[in-house]
């Protein structure tokens, strides 16, 4: 060694160590080094508790705390400094972020069967579809003609009136003195129409203590009859299922008089009995209530085709409804419900197309129905090679025409033209036609079938300009079907359409019960229509809306002012207090315990839903501690010390702070200044994806964010397109999202025109316009 190597190596071993140190490892580097091991590569995951693909949504200052304090697992400290910048950096850019995702998977418009509730749509409209249809009508209640005798005779009618619901007291008296002058006996006819707001089984009842009979959707058979009076018997009931978005014919029919025949002079001066009638029903998950007159409609419809076969959930792990998966129990229902079809055609046949199996020149006219139902079922007409394999081999093969009815029935339902969407047809096109346009847009707006005026535009050509397709979209928006399908999204997006337990304790909310909870829902459910259905349709007004709708049991509980047998009606708050759904008691209320509020339940709905982050599941349940054991600490100080554990702090350092501006409001959603005797410390905050630190002091402050940031108004786009198309937005292009939100925006953040224009792009796609 050289005299200056000497010189220079013993001046290098005098230097300090920090002088010494490496320089700081790239991203890329640290990561095969300390992470590919659990994570994998190319962040695809390895180990059993690392077997998710390393994704997400946190903004890059988040995830850059969440390594510097957990990662690597066991030793975090190996890596920390300006080395836990550039692993976070690396794992961002190369596979975390949401861009990162869209570059490194290739999302495509997947392979998917209908839904459970397409399917169960799709067979009831198709069936339906040989029916009238009809449009609902603006006019609410029941047309009502009462007899001033038990016989109804025309010239007896002495009252036409339109009655909002059917919820009558009439006493020892007549409807009317004047022209019903004999109390003793009389009659009354209602008649119209129901309309379902969800799908499930319903149970209707009538409560009198007088004849009456009720019929339903099937206006031979009565659903209910007590016709002929005895017992002490005053409530009858029935049970029917419905599906959402469909209007059903309805009868009921009641008679005052005596039992048997008497119509003596000295019967008819006996003293009257009282006489009472109500219309009611229990809807899926909810308490018996009167039928509302949103409900009804004085048109009588056609009787619908309502599948009772059940199936299996779809799979909802994304957040949306989807089949892409084929179970034998799926596959075995769908051979029930087609074969509980075929019956009710065989049954029906006559009603539905006019063709008479029992006389022997109806061959003609039953393929004639045979070609029209299969052309509905598949969404476009048959070629000669179809016809032959789907109807006259079907027909010809059977020892008689019934069979060969059925048999057809149950081969059309059970192919895969009817049970796919789009995909059954796609190796026979060379191109997006308007057949294919016509489905997507049924399919997205009423989750079925494509009806006759589609049908024929399609037959025309007329569906592959966005014109022609928005002109489509206007005139389905108004159906029932949409309507339905928009508030079962709403549901979904505010996390309630399953309905929760909003069970409370009885002696803390002895007021609060099974009827409340049934009129908080509709008070939600008004809400949504009022804002929604509006001119302006506008999404801020669904999260700074400082007013709710009130009946008068809710407004006494509430701190409102109206008379105690008030019906809905909307009431003006405090503006300073609520703060949209967000603060909806409905909503404050399930996501409650039964005596206390919970923060981190309405922090996750906020975080999921209003703000569309994705959050893992916690690593293992963890019960809220009891309050019994804290009794001097606020359920936000209980929560806090709960959730101070590391191993929690990665979520609920978002979660908590979101759900602290919610504490004004206790379990069953009414505004509280004061909690254990202390000032309820709503304050709260939020990190954005960009790194920004918001504060808020209330939920009112948290709201108005809510309405302008560029988070909420992106994840209810993605929402709303996810449950509308049922496929991966990204499949329709990388900047979809993004493009979708900008239009939001320019529209003033119009509800209903965003749902047009998704389900525009969405049918158009592949069209090349």
């Amino acid at each position: 060694m050289s005299r200056f190597a000497r010189i220079l190596s013993f001046a290098t071993a005098m230097l300090p160590a920090v002088v010494l140190a490496a320089p700081p490892r790239s991203g890329e580097v640290i990561y095969q080094a300390q992470c590919a091991s659990c994570h994998g590569a190319k962040g695809e995951g390895v180990k059993t508790e690392y077997a998710q693909p390393l994704v997400g949504d946190k903004s890059l200052v988040e995830l850059t705390d969440l390594i510097e304090k957990t990662m690597p697992e066991g030793e975090p400290e190996a890596v920390n400094g300006e080395e836990t910048q550039n692993v976070a950096k690396f794992v961002y850019d190369s596979f975390y972020s949401p861009v990162a995702q869209a570059r490194n998977q290739s999302a495509r418009i997947e392979l998917s069967r209908l839904t459970v509730r397409q399917y169960q749509n799709s067979v009831a409209d198709l069936i339906g579809s040989f029916r009238l249809a009809q449009a609902w009508p603006e006019q609410r209640g029941l047309r009502g003609e009462y007899f001033k005798t038990r016989s109804r005779r025309n010239n007896d009618r002495v009252i036409e009136r339109t009655d909002p619901v059917v919820n009558f007291d009439f006493g020892d008296k007549s409807p009317d003195a004047e022209k019903m002058p004999e109390p003793q006996e009389f009659s009354i006819k209602w008649e119209g129409s129901l309309l379902a707001p969800e799908t499930g089984s319903y149970d209707i009842v009538v409560k009198t203590d007088h004849a009456m009979q009720l019929w339903v959707n099937d206006l031979r058979e009565p659903l209910i009859d007590a016709k002929v009076k005895s017992g002490n018997d005053n409530e009858y009931r029935g049970t029917i299922r419905l599906l959402a978005g469909r209007v059903y014919p309805l009868r009921l029919e009641f008679i005052k008089a005596n039992q048997g025949v008497d119509d003596s002079k000295k019967a008819k001066e006996k003293p009257s009995k009282p006489a009472m009638i109500a219309l009611e029903w229990q809807p899926p998950q909810r308490a018996q209530e009167v039928i509302p007159a949103r409900n009804l409609t004085p048109k009588v419809f056609a009787t619908q085709y309502i599948p009772q076969t059940p199936f299996p959930p779809d799979d909802r792990s994304i957040g949306y409804e989807r089949g892409t998966s084929i179970s034998k129990a799926w596959d075995a229902a769908t051979t029930d419900s087609a074969l509980e079809a075929a019956t009710y055609i065989v049954k029906y046949l006559r009603d539905l197309s006019g063709v008479d199996l029992s006389k022997s020149d109806q061959r003609d006219k039953l393929r004639a129905f045979c070609l029209k139902f299969a052309e509905r079922a598949f969404r476009r007409p048959l070629d000669e090679a179809q016809q032959q394999l789907y109807i006259d081999q079907q027909l010809n093969d059977a020892s008689d025409l019934q069979l060969g009815l059925k048999r057809f029935v149950l081969v059309v339902l059970k192919s895969p033209r009817f049970l796919y969407q789009e995909v059954a047809h796609a190796q026979e096109m060379q191109a997006l036609d308007s057949y294919e346009v016509a489905a997507r847009l049924s399919f997205a707006l009423w989750d079925s079938i494509p009806d006759d005026t589609l049908l024929r535009e399609a037959a025309a050509g007329k569906l592959l300009t966005r014109e022609q397709v928005q002109k489509q979209v206007q005139r389905m928006m108004p159906d029932p079907r949409t309507h339905a399908k928009l508030q079962a999204f709403f549901m979904q997006w505010l996390r309630v359409d399953q309905a929760p337990d909003l069970s409370k304790d009885s002696e803390l909310f002895p007021n609060f019960d099974q009827a409340i909870a049934t009129d908080l829902r509709s008070s939600l459910e008004i809400m949504l229509d009022d804002i929604v259905w509006s001119e302006k349709s506008d999404f801020r007004r669904l999260l700074n809306e400082d007013s709710l709708y009130l009946n008068g049991r809710l407004a006494k509980l509430y701190g409102a002012d109206l008379p105690a047998d008030a019906g809905f009606e909307k009431v003006a708050l405090n503006p300073e207090q609520r703060a949209g759904v967000m603060s909806h008691p409905y909503l404050l209320a399930g996501f409650a315990y039964t005596a206390n509020s919970s923060p981190i339940h309405r922090g996750v709905f906020i975080s999921r839903s209003l703000l569309g982050r994705s959050l893992r599941p916690p690593p293992e349940a963890v019960a809220p501690l009891a309050p019994d054991l804290h009794a001097s600490l606020t359920t936000r100080e209980r929560v806090a010390l709960q959730t101070k554990a590391e191993a929690c702090n990665s979520c609920h350092k978002m979660i908590n702070p979101l759900g602290f501006t919610l504490e004004n409001f206790d379990a069953i959603g009414r505004f509280r200044a004061e909690e254990k005797g202390k000032a309820v410390d709503a304050t709260g905050s939020y990190l954005t994806r960009a790194g920004q630190q918001q504060q808020f002091k209330n939920a009112r402050e948290l709201a108005a964010f809510l309405a302008t940031s560029d988070e909420s108004h992106s994840a209810f786009v993605e929402q709303l397109f996810h449950f509308v198309v049922k496929q991966p937005w990204r499949a329709y292009s990388p900047t979809l999202r993004t493009d979708l939100t900008k239009k939001f925006v320019a529209n003033e953040f119009h509800i209903r025109n965003l749902l047009a224009e998704i389900v525009t792009t969405a049918a158009l796609h592949g069209a090349g316009k």
